[in-house]
């Protein structure tokens, strides 16, 4: 039995014990008394000491209560910045994979152009040999004009062909200079000074391309 209980039980046993002896005398005499109650302190201090505890417990109860509700609420503040973190990132990744995407899509065109062109470098060789055997033959059939500087011309080019210290579109620049220059002899007018030889004897002259 607790303390409070036993306290309460002690009160009303001590209350009964003092109304007994009026119910005993007789209902035509009066007899005046007085009614002395005894109570242990001891009985009291115990029970006062429980109620204490009680109401302790109780606020210690709801200190906990109030911490918890505290907890809760800072946790429930970093959820909603970290969803809202979340949501973000989120946006971010989106526009990193389209990003992604595009660069991969033009990682593969420049493959595909990479491939053409080295397709295309292990022709140009082949084509510029073409061009300059062409050219060979147009100038030994063409008038016998700046014979040496055309004859030079093909050289110069050939040597660039066949070194394999000049790049490719070095090397294809300079048989277009060539294929140029000849083209222009067809558009233009000149007089130049030259020496030829007739019965074997040379001769200076000024010679006319028309």
């Amino acid at each position: 039995m607790s303390t409070l209980a036993l306290l309460i039980s002690y009160f009303f046993v001590v209350a009964h014990a003092a109304e007994a002896p009026a119910a005993e005398a007789p209902a035509t005499e009066e007899v005046p008394r007085q009614a002395t109650i005894l109570i242990d302190s001891s009985i009291i201090d115990r029970a006062m000491d429980v109620v204490a505890e009680k109401f302790s417990g109780s606020a210690q109860i709801q200190e906990e209560i109030s911490r918890l509700a505290n907890e809760a609420s800072s946790t429930y503040e970093e959820f909603k910045r970290a969803n809202d973190n979340l949501e973000s990132l989120l946006v971010l990744n989106a526009g990193f994979r389209k990003s992604i995407s595009i660069q991969e899509q033009q990682i593969r065109t420049l493959d595909e152009s990479i491939a053409g062109v080295e397709e295309v470098t292990r022709e140009i060789p082949i084509l510029m040999e073409k061009m300059l055997s062409s050219m060979e033959q147009f100038i030994e059939m063409d008038y016998p004009f700046h014979v040496d500087e055309r004859a030079n011309r093909i050289q110069f080019a050939r040597d660039a062909i066949d070194n394999p210290d000049v790049s490719i579109a070095e090397k294809f620049r300079q048989v277009l200079v060539m294929y140029q220059t000849e083209t222009s002899y067809g558009r233009t007018i000149e007089t130049y000074p030259d020496t030829i030889t007739i019965g074997g004897v040379e001769l200076d002259v000024e010679i006319a391309r028309i």
